[in-house]
């Protein structure tokens, strides 16, 4: 008897929590799915295009955005059962959702992205008449009126559910399927509470909500816009003074330049493990043409060279900042290096082939909001490329296609390298898919079975695939005055020691993670014509091959490479100098690189 009492009390309990939602379950639905469009777009594609994402990311990325929004539904589901008029309040609840759903299908059909930080700034820059000009031409598009159709065919959906809703929901109160409704509820509600932290957090910089983001991969309509308010937030706070700097160093600046004629090339990888590399003593010939470059005694290859992050945006920040993490100062407190070049008479090209990769995501669009913000791009920049290219070469190609060279060249490439989907990073072409997978070195591991090996030969291919675009780089400048810089923005794991894959945004970091994640590849290339002509700088870049750099560090390289004279040039920061004196190498803000590798 004392038994039934505690079940009948549990049960009762049960109802009075969840009666709402069973009572309700339309709109309860209603507000999940017009929350996650993002998610079913996700699916939508790969199911279309047979992609190879696998199910079980498809499904942890709809559970963990449903879980979100479930904590949402719920929340209005309990309003609406608990205020006056809550009939007409519910109606009012299913126009504002199915407004807000038109609106994430027209940008997801036309525009393929959703509530970023770029459509926010549009919207809040945009005028009435520009506003009626931009919904008069697309009032008609194909995109807009598959968006109409979908929400007139859930309106549909939702005026059936309406009707059913009294026999549901009775049939929903039966013990059984009531406390198996409420079991799964409750799962789902604590997961996205848990999910929801970030909602509620403070932010001080945009590598923090970054890191929270990375963490959490939500993509519900509440996180991206949180995460884009945010971000705009952040952005104007931090990028102001770095732009405000760049330009007027652009425009006034103090910079001289003592060469006539030289070209200087800068290619910035992305994902580079360079252990991965037969320049480092990978077991698969992955470099062979760079090989050849430095068994010529033209390439300078560096042992020591780390990124103070594992995320490309706040990295490549530091990277064209001439501020130093190891002296205490902030990327937004010093300016652009490419500023000082200009100034001092370079002519600045930049081809990014990541410039619209994954558009709506907020490290693209942190970056590109410094990188490419119009008054950058009109002051510093020569000229920029227009469009992407699915492969590096095709956009090294474009480039010499389609710029004439002046005096004194600074061309800047920032490839695709072995950004995930690492089988997509090169043709698939007999000449590309070379080795098989029993010829993976170091695959032993009981983890590494043959899908993870397959994963690991792609990346193989892949780092070869580079080695030739920095080769078809180099050759263009082979009998010129030039010099050629390569590093990665960072690196990546590749089942090296664990069964993990990319990149660890745990802030606890261990040594093992750090050798991986964070050091990388830094080459110079010297043309035969540079090394006869300047010999000493030539010795001095050989020289430094064993210098700890970091690739904050690189701007110092770059003017002193240009031989650029600036009141921001500092000789103890450049790594090629005789006087260099390296700071702290800080990762991840607070941790002293060489004092964790002292541990292993």
């Amino acid at each position: 008897m004392a038994g039934g009492r505690i079940i009948d009390r549990i049960i009762q309990a049960l109802r009075t929590v969840f009666g709402p939602v069973l009572q309700q379950w339309p709109l309860w639905l209603t507000t999940v799915l017009t929350l996650i469009p993002m998610t079913w777009a996700t699916w939508e594609y790969h199911v279309i295009r047979l992609h190879d994402l696998p199910l079980s990311h498809l499904l942890g990325s709809l559970v963990t955005d449903a879980s979100v929004a479930a904590v949402v539904a719920t929340l209005v589901v309990w309003i609406v059962a608990h205020i006056p008029g809550r009939r007409v309040v519910k109606w009012l609840i299913y126009v504002l959702l199915l407004a807000l759903w038109l609106v994430s299908l027209f940008l997801l059909r036309n525009f393929n992205t959703t509530y970023t930080p770029q459509v926010l700034q549009l919207l809040l820059e945009t005028n009435r008449g520009e506003c009626s000009e931009f919904l008069h031409a697309w009032i008609g598009a194909p995109g807009t009126r598959r968006a109409i159709m979908i929400v007139v065919f859930t309106l549909a959906l939702v005026l059936v559910a309406e009707w059913l809703r009294p026999r549901v929901a009775t049939w929903l109160q039966r013990r059984v399927p009531m406390v198996v409704a409420s079991l799964l509820l409750t799962a789902l509600l604590l997961f996205g509470l848990w999910n929801i932290r970030p909602l509620v957090r403070s932010y001080h910089s945009l590598y923090e909500l970054e890191l929270a983001r990375a963490d959490n991969h939500a993509n519900d309509v509440l996180s991206t816009l949180h995460a884009s308010i945010v971000t705009l937030r952040i952005q104007e706070q931090e990028t102001a003074a770095a732009i405000d700097l760049t330009v007027r160093e652009a425009t006034e600046g103090q910079a001289t330049c003592a060469v006539d004629s030289m070209d200087l090339v800068l290619v910035i990888g992305e994902s580079y493990n360079k252990w991965h590399s037969s320049l480092y003593g990978y077991g698969l010939d992955t470099s062979p043409l760079m090989r050849a470059e430095r068994d010529r005694g033209l390439l300078t290859v560096f042992t020591d060279a780390i990124s103070p992050y594992n995320l490309t945006s706040v990295t490549l920040k530091n990277l064209f900042s001439l501020n130093s993490l190891g002296h205490g100062e902030r990327w937004e407190q010093r300016p652009m290096w490419t500023a000082v070049m200009h100034r001092a008479g370079w002519q600045v090209d930049v081809w990014d082939n990541q410039r619209d990769f994954m558009a709506t995501e907020l490290f693209t669009a942190s970056l590109n909001m410094y990188l490419f913000n119009p008054r950058i791009v009109e002051t510093v920049y020569h000229q920029v490329n227009a469009v992407g290219h699915e492969f590096d070469a095709d956009l090294v190609k474009d480039y010499y296609a389609s710029c004439p060279a002046s005096a004194r060249n600074l061309v800047i490439f920032h490839l695709m390298g072995q950004h995930t989907q690492f089988s997509a990073r090169y043709p698939h072409t007999p000449e590309w898919e070379v080795w098989t997978p029993a010829e993976v070195p170091n695959a032993t591991a009981p983890y590494i079975d043959d899908e993870r090996r397959q994963v690991i030969l792609d990346y193989a291919r892949a780092t070869r695939y580079n080695d030739y675009v920095l080769a078809s780089i180099i050759e263009h400048y082979r009998d010129r005055n030039a010099v050629v810089v390569m590093l990665s923005d960072h690196g990546e794991e590749v089942y090296d020691y664990r069964d993990f894959i990319e990149r660890d945004h745990n802030p606890v970091k261990t040594p093992l993670m750090v050798r991986h994640e964070n050091e990388i590849p830094l080459l110079v290339w010297c043309s035969p014509v540079y090394k006869a002509r300047h010999p000493e700088r030539a010795a001095a870049i050989a020289a430094a091959a064993s210098r700890p750099v970091m690739n904050d560090a690189i701007g110092q390289m770059m003017l002193w490479l240009g031989e650029v004279s600036s009141p921001w040039c500092d000789s103890t920061r450049n790594v090629l100098h005789p006087a260099y004196r390296p700071a702290p190498r800080l990762i991840y803000d607070n941790i002293d690189y060489d004092r964790l590798m002292s541990r292993q």
